[in-house]
């Protein structure tokens, strides 16, 4: 659970991440990476947020249903509670801490390169990581490698093109 929860936030920090270096393309190298560290930032808190919240509701009502089987035992406090805590706490950082380290990847090129350059390649490590992360699925659920890996990339290039198509039509230059 851990794994999907890494590769789930990696890849919701790359893809927004990527929108909002293609979305401001038209604004200078600073306020491309000022923008884009901005929207990593958020995109990780908010993410380790809600995974926070959700996995405890979750958690806790699974927990309230193992009292009501149990007629007269209350839980708080317990070994149980305990373990809700800390895999909830673990889980909802790792989906932030994801969220943000997968954010970098398209920011990375502006700091070294000019428009379009940075732009360009931004796009092409975020695709090449979602396909690398295809392959590692294709892995796992036992299907077609090349075609998972692929799926991957198509979705990142769709997301890259309709964010630019969008851009143009907003801030032509």
């Amino acid at each position: 659970m851990i794994i999907a929860k890494l590769l789930r936030g990696f890849m919701d920090g790359s893809l927004s991440t990527m929108g909002i270096v293609i979305g401001a393309y038209a604004a200078s190298g600073p306020v491309i990476i000022a923008a884009a560290v901005g929207g990593t930032l958020a995109n990780g808190i908010s993410n380790a947020l809600s995974a926070y919240s959700s996995s405890e509701a979750e958690q806790y009502s699974e927990m309230r249903s193992i009292e009501d089987a149990m007629v007269s035992k209350e839980l708080k406090g317990s070994a149980i509670e305990r373990t809700i805590r800390k895999e909830t706490l673990i889980s909802s950082a790792a989906d932030g801490l994801a969220t943000i380290v997968g954010g970098t990847i398209p920011i990375i090129p502006y700091l070294f390169l000019k428009l379009p350059q940075s732009m360009y390649l931004a796009a092409g490590l975020v695709i090449g990581m979602i396909f690398l992360i295809g392959i590692y699925l294709g892995l796992v659920s036992k299907r077609n490698i090349l075609l998972s890996a692929l799926k991957m990339a198509i979705f990142g290039a769709v997301i890259a093109a309709v964010v630019y198509f969008i851009q143009s039509i907003i801030a032509p230059e």
